[in-house]
């Protein structure tokens, strides 16, 4: 459906463009054609940039459900974030962070193989939270449907970790899609109270409504020139328009959290703004506080053919505006893959933050020094307790637990409620890896004479799991309440043969 908003002559000369995979350079995986070609991204969200653009430059604009519901569907994911906790019992029926697993017979190594990986992971969401709302639109391309389901994992990241475990075996606007389109966002936008977004909801409602009268050809041209800025305020450069309530937070002191000052004004408000705005103080938006942020969810893989243990990143959402041979501007979709890390320092930054810390002091750490996440660890408090009950805590130094053993001896430097401990294994030879294991270590009762070992193991080394070597990404799922059992690669026992 096609329709006239403003009369002005159309801006036909074609801009600059780049190919897709540029938008993502060092992704493993690119969804859709990498050699699409785009409008360089300026760092601005795509459908705010693309309805800029249009609206500055004079060029038609195209508009899909999915790029509609895409930039919504972000927006819940951001709030969910902010609110995880207070929205838990209203959403899920579990406390921390699940993991859905997903069982492969290798890695994916293209797009169509992580395509598939992602239908199996929303697959199981919908198993524990119910059917969710996608790109499913008449529009709808298999790029949309991914970037779409993305970015409903993203919505309940707070909730549910994604583990893979390979185991052997404006001149004119056009809105496409059909008018049922159109009104199931309108639904969906209904079903936003559920998630705590009751003024969104409130805001977004009638937008979604006006969607609804233009698909079916009764366009309301004074709604759409309100789309960026009102007609009372064209050349100004603060965004008083509509399109504008499409993000319920913005970006501010790096974080996008600010709520959008526009959601408690009627739709038609502001109005009346002088041009320039010099003497407008009102509420309005910058392009700059809508950065161009994609939706993000994490997978663990755990692959036991190699005992090795790693992370991904999906990024989706909108990731560009393409260019179509009249001039006109519409937002894309698009998701890519890249390989993922924990760092220590954001690890060790949330438990100071969220969890009681000693202040650090001057320790030699010969027994373990292959490991530098445990030095960074040490040089940035003495010890950590969890606030919660029956939580995890980090030990002193004098208090760690050494077993000395012919093949790989350990050390403990966590516990857990149950008693059990958090230990690093280390081979003799310097340069060897550090191995993470969860066992229960206790006082050895045949210890005689001082330079006896004080401690052993409780369990045989073939009922000790290691959960890779990575203690960044092992206190990660600990301060998310996730199941550490899902990072397991072999066991000590192993490590014992390997030496």
């Amino acid at each position: 459906m096609m329709f006239q908003v403003d009369e002005v002559t159309p801006a036909a000369s074609p801009l600059p463009t780049v190919p897709l995979s540029s938008v993502s350079p060092g992704a493993l995986a690119v969804g859709g054609d990498p050699d699409r070609r785009v409008l360089a991204p300026g760092g601005v969200h795509p459908l705010l940039a693309a309805v800029g653009r249009a609206f500055a430059e004079h060029r038609p604009l195209v508009l899909s459900p999915d790029a509609v519901w895409l930039t919504i569907a972000q927006g819940v994911a951001q709030h969910v974030r902010l609110h995880a906790e207070e929205l838990r019992d209203h959403l899920v029926s579990h406390r921390g962070r699940r993991d859905l697993t997903v069982p492969v017979t290798a890695v994916p190594v293209d797009a169509a193989g992580w395509s598939r990986a992602v239908d199996q992971f929303a697959d199981l969401l919908e198993g524990e939270v119910g059917e969710l709302p996608g790109c499913d639109f008449s529009t709808s391309t298999a790029v949309d449907r991914t970037a779409g389901r993305v970015v409903m994992l993203d919505v309940y990241s707070p909730y549910f970790a994604l583990v893979m475990v390979a185991v052997c075996g404006i001149p004119t606007v056009t809105l496409t899609g059909t008018v049922a389109d159109w009104r199931r966002i309108a639904d969906r936008v209904d079903t936003l109270d559920r998630y705590g977004l009751h003024e969104w909801r409130r805001s977004l409602a009638p937008i979604a409504a006006q969607f609804v009268r233009a698909a079916a050809g009764d366009v309301d041209t004074a709604f759409w020139r309100r789309i960026y800025n009102p007609v009372d305020a064209y050349g100004g450069e603060l965004i008083t328009g509509w399109a504008a309530r499409l993000y319920p937070y913005l970006l501010e002191d790096g974080g996008i959290d600010r709520p959008n000052p526009l959601l408690e004004l009627p739709l038609d408000e502001p109005r009346d703004l002088t041009v320039d705005h010099r003497s407008y103080r009102g509420p309005g938006i910058s392009s700059a506080g809508v950065p161009a942020t994609l939706s993000k969810v994490r997978i663990t893989i755990n692959d036991r053919t190699l005992d090795q243990l790693s992370a991904v990143e999906l990024h989706a959402g909108l990731v560009g505006i393409a260019q179509d041979p009249d001039g006109a501007l519409r937002p894309v979709a698009g998701w890519h893959l890249l390989p993922a890390t924990v760092h220590i320092d954001h690890v060790l930054d949330r438990i100071v933050a969220e969890h009681e810390t000693t202040p650090p002091v001057a320790n030699r750490f010969k027994p373990y020094a292959v490991s530098a996440e445990a030095l960074a660890l040490y040089r940035r408090f003495g010890s950590a307790a969890a606030r919660n009950q029956g939580g995890w805590r980090v030990l002193p130094v004098a208090d760690h637990k050494h077993v000395r053993r012919d093949q790989v001896p350990v050390t403990a430097i966590a516990e857990f409620a149950d008693g059990r401990s958090l230990a690093v294994g280390h081979h003799h030879h310097p340069s060897a890896a550090a191995y993470w294991v969860i066992c229960g270590i206790g006082e050895n009762p045949d210890r005689s004479h001082p330079l006896d070992p004080p401690h052993r193991l409780l369990e045989a080394p073939a009922d000790i799991p290691v959960i890779g070597t990575s203690l960044a990404e092992i206190l990660e799922r600990l301060l998310d309440g996730a199941d550490l059992a899902g990072l397991q690669t072999c066991r000590l026992s192993d490590l014992d043969a390997s030496t």
